[in-house]
């Protein structure tokens, strides 16, 4: 990699996301330091979203091609791209201003992946004032190799607020990872280097009714995460560090992994209280899995509001009844649809204008 000045990728995959790509494109276009290669595929959607690549002409690679499903996609763009440092954009996501040149400022010769904070916004883009990951500080790579030889994880965020030197991808990609590479390519990282974190949001992640992760195993939307899946699906990513640490020499903590990620006994709690199956639940129970959550906070590197808003939550979830258990969890997952109206209500108040409604569909 030429350490004097690294060369940027920035890979967006679309699939029927006509009304959010041109956003996505526009806000690698608008960056400070230019991407050398912006590549754009499009697979196979059955909307306008091909239209709207091809409009922006030579200053996107478009790749238009049948549908082959995300994690083809990203290998085939992947494939297209030779630049140094790698970014993964969702096209329903933004990058924010200046969010190349903060990358390429903290990246090292060492640095196999940067990451940074990503703001949640809604699908008329308002933010909801949350954030991906809240990065406690100082959080830089020491912390992070830390955190993992001593839990065998550590804080990341989701797809668009990464960066991977190709160096690291070489090894990996292609792949077909449980569920989507960032899983894998985030677990993986700190085997192979050095993990640089920028604590500021430099990038938008956008919460609505078609993501993903809010899909069950036919592609139906669901109020929260298909818990069962996800859990599995994370299991199966801490089998794959398993294995490439025993490939490379390198020591793991004992015991079941998913026990050090916080989000994840949250998972399995909130599966227990709904009845939903997932891998391993013969073995513990509701009161364990709250022990184990309440252990996970206050260990935690959190602000103390964090941490008292994570033990109300987790107690809360624990003395509910199983008949409020499914209302409180849809709402936990879809706040922006509650808080929404009470921002408009309090700006009518006010006498300033009402925010839009938040898409959802």
């Amino acid at each position: 990699m030429t350490q004097a000045s690294p060369s940027v990728a920035v890979i967006i995959t679309c699939y029927n996301y006509e009304r959010y790509v041109a956003a996505a494109i526009d806000s690698v276009l608008s960056q400070s330091r230019p991407a050398a290669e912006i590549i754009v595929i499009d697979d196979g959607s059955t909307d306008n979203s091909a239209e709207v690549i091809r409009a922006y002409g030579d200053k996107v690679i478009p790749v238009i091609q049948a549908n082959t499903g995300k994690v083809a996609a990203v290998n085939i763009g992947y494939a297209r791209s030779s630049a140094d440092i790698v970014l993964f954009l969702d096209a329903d996501d933004l990058l924010l201003d200046g969010a190349l040149e903060a990358i390429l400022d903290a990246w090292t010769p060492e640095t196999v992946k940067a990451q940074f904070e990503l703001e949640i916004i809604d699908g008329a883009g308002e933010e909801l004032g949350r954030r991906f990951c809240n990065f406690p500080q100082p959080y830089g790579p020491g912390e992070v190799r830390a955190a993992f030889e001593r839990t065998g994880t550590y804080l990341w965020p989701v797809t668009s607020g990464n960066a991977y030197a190709r160096s690291f991808l070489d090894k990996l990609l292609p792949m077909t990872p449980p569920v989507s590479q960032d899983g894998v390519l985030n677990t993986l990282a700190p085997l192979y280097g050095e993990v640089a974190t920028i604590a500021r949001p430099l990038g938008q992640y956008r919460l609505h009714g078609q993501n993903r992760s809010r899909q069950d195993a036919k592609g139906k939307a669901k109020r929260h995460p298909d818990f069962g899946r996800r859990i599995a699906f994370r299991a199966a990513e801490f089998d794959i560090l398993r294995d490439h640490a025993q490939a490379l020499g390198a020591s793991l903590p004992a015991g079941d992994l998913l026990d050090s990620e916080l989000v994840f006994v949250n998972y399995r709690l909130m599966a227990r209280k709904l009845d939903d199956a997932y891998p391993g639940q013969e073995r513990e129970s509701v009161a364990g899995l709250w022990r184990t959550a309440i252990g996970l906070v206050a260990a935690q590197p959190a602000s103390a509001k964090s941490k008292l808003a994570n033990f109300a939550w987790l107690t809360l979830l624990l003395a509910c009844p199983k008949g409020l258990a499914r209302p409180l969890i849809n709402l936990r997952f879809n706040r922006s649809e509650v808080l929404a109206p009470l921002r408009n209500a309090f700006s009518r108040l006010r006498g300033g204008p009402a925010s839009p409604a938040p898409i959802t569909q």
